[in-house]
């Protein structure tokens, strides 16, 4: 490994767990970046239909801006700087499948937040990441996060 990119999803308690498992795993030299996709679904679902053009542009300029805050704080902890961060917009899987690309990066890695049937072996979004990839990709079990999670429960 040289160049990694590691997906997190901001809006779930595991994007540290991910981040803390994706610098153990990879060496001093490797370079890490991280991507963090807003999926327009998200966004439809807090959208009242009846929003001017306008006040929909308003509402994404925010959703990015909240986003790329969280990434900062998220990563700045873990020694990573706006250079390597990345927020986009649009369907999961094939942003960051376009990133692995336009970045040249050798491997990609993601966590599976699945806890049923084959979800429980790997997450809707993990697998859709995973089919298609165009470089290797690790995906991280969230299972001992979600057991800690439990017994605190």
């Amino acid at each position: 490994m040289k160049k990694v990119l590691l997906a997190i999803e901001l809006s779930t308690p595991s994007a540290e767990f991910v981040l803390q498992k994706a610098k153990e795993t990879i060496g001093p030299d490797v370079q890490l970046e991280v991507v963090h996709v807003v999926d327009p679904a998200s966004m439809s679902y807090s959208v009242d239909p009846s929003m001017t053009g306008h006040i929909y542009q308003q509402q994404y300029d925010q959703t990015m801006a909240n986003a790329r805050a969280r990434m900062r704080e998220l990563c700045e902890p873990f020694g990573l700087d706006e250079s390597q961060l990345h927020v986009r917009y649009g369907r999961v899987a094939p942003q960051i499948h376009d990133l692995l690309r336009e970045g040249d990066f050798d491997t990609c890695m993601i966590g599976s937040h699945g806890y049923s049937g084959w979800r429980r072996v790997l997450g809707s979004v993990a697998a859709s990441v995973l089919h298609g990839a165009p470089v290797n990709t690790l995906v991280f079990s969230l299972a001992p996060l979600q057991k800690t999670q439990n017994e605190h429960s």
